[in-house]
């Protein structure tokens, strides 16, 4: 127990003091409050007034299968530390002690945050989609047995199994809901049961799966200073060390013929070729693409004007960084020249993207 929670201290404090350490009184002043006010007035017009926009019209079962996979990507911490494999691994039972904790405290967390999600779908299901009360205790349980048994699958399967052992019981336990009845509640209790009680042989009482279990800590300790702080040099020291790769081509059948088109050719492939960038900027748009489709017509618009500026953000810093590249220090090029291209590359990644989000969202308000 003391462990546990010298060790749960020493991570929020972390947390805590990186998070002062970026968040001032404009932070607060020009985006907590109005992110706060954005939440409010969503809540307002969607969940209190039963409308949840073009998500109406999608099939429940897609809704479903998409609660799902976000409940099974989840995560469960043990708060393991690679030191552990010397000195804490020889104790079994303090070890094991550990890991139960952190099961504990990562199912209560996860369990508030499906509680919400939950709470915020709940009247989609039930006044929209018709869902019965037997169906939505069934959708609850089938997600808590999907969360574990996802958990299972992670220490068991391979890369490439992971993937298909997830699809799979999405796929399966969405389809159940629709077909719910008591003896389908009482199996799928009876196997969230199941699921723990093997979680508690496999990931607690047993140090087999100690590599993998640590490599999923680490990520989870890391996973949002890393997503906030993905290009930001002087805070590259506390993400998680990545995997040494070949590094992007910057020249390979190029048909430019001036400096402006061969810097515009260069950062294009950087970005598309470089993972951390091309996924990074995917996200952005994946994450605010269906929020366009539920939120209403002003917040649709409200949203597209953000992406608009992070995105904006989002590409300059990374053509900051490349712009440092020693390869910049051998071929020399006009300031003048940077500033074409970086126009240019703006138009190309952002302002076509938002011009396509702002097409979506029109059609939609004339439309629907």
């Amino acid at each position: 127990m003391l462990l546990f929670k010298s060790r749960l201290h020493r991570q929020w404090k972390a947390h805590l003091s990186l998070f002062k350490s970026i968040a001032d009184w404009t932070i607060y002043l020009y985006l907590m409050i109005p992110l706060f006010a954005f939440a409010y007035y969503l809540l307002r017009e969607t969940v209190f007034q039963l409308d949840y926009g073009f998500i109406e019209y999608f099939h429940p079962g897609i809704v479903v299968f998409i609660f799902m996979y976000l409940s099974s990507i989840l995560i469960i911490r043990t708060f393991s530390e690679p030191a552990d494999n010397l000195f804490l691994i020889q104790s079994s039972k303090q070890y094991a002690a550990l890991k139960r904790l952190g099961f504990y405290y990562s199912l209560i967390c996860n369990l508030v945050y499906l509680t919400i999600f939950f709470s915020l779908l709940y009247p989609l299901f039930r006044y929209i989609h018709d869902f019965s009360s037997v169906q939505l205790i069934q959708l609850a349980v089938s997600i808590l047995s999907c969360y574990l048994l996802g958990k299972i699958a992670l220490l068991l399967a391979s890369r490439w199994q992971k993937f298909f052992t997830l699809l799979f019981l999405n796929v399966l336990f969405s389809i159940i809901v629709f077909y719910a009845n008591v003896l389908s509640i009482a199996f799928m209790i009876a196997l969230l049961l199941f699921s723990v009680i093997i979680y508690e042989k496999l990931g607690i009482q047993t140090h087999r799966y100690f590599e993998k279990q640590t490599q999923l800590d680490v990520e989870a300790f890391y996973r949002w200073q890393s997503r906030i702080f993905l290009i930001n040099p002087e805070l590259k020291t506390m993400k998680l060390p990545t995997q040494k790769s070949k590094s992007p081509l910057f020249f390979k059948k190029t048909k430019s013929n001036n400096s402006v088109s061969v810097l515009i050719e260069i950062l294009l492939k950087t970005i598309v070729r470089k993972k951390s960038y091309i996924w990074g900027y995917l996200r952005i748009i994946c994450i605010v693409l269906p929020l366009v489709l539920v939120v209403p017509w002003w917040a649709a618009y409200l949203l597209i004007i953000i992406m608009y500026f992070g995105l904006k953000t989002y590409i300059g810093a990374i053509i900051v960084e490349i712009k440092e590249n020693g390869i910049f220090k051998i071929i020399h090029t006009a300031d003048h020249d940077w500033e074409v291209a970086i126009r240019k590359v703006e138009v190309y990644s952002v302002n076509s993207i938002s011009l396509v989000y702002l097409a979506i969202s029109t059609c939609r308000l004339l439309l629907f």
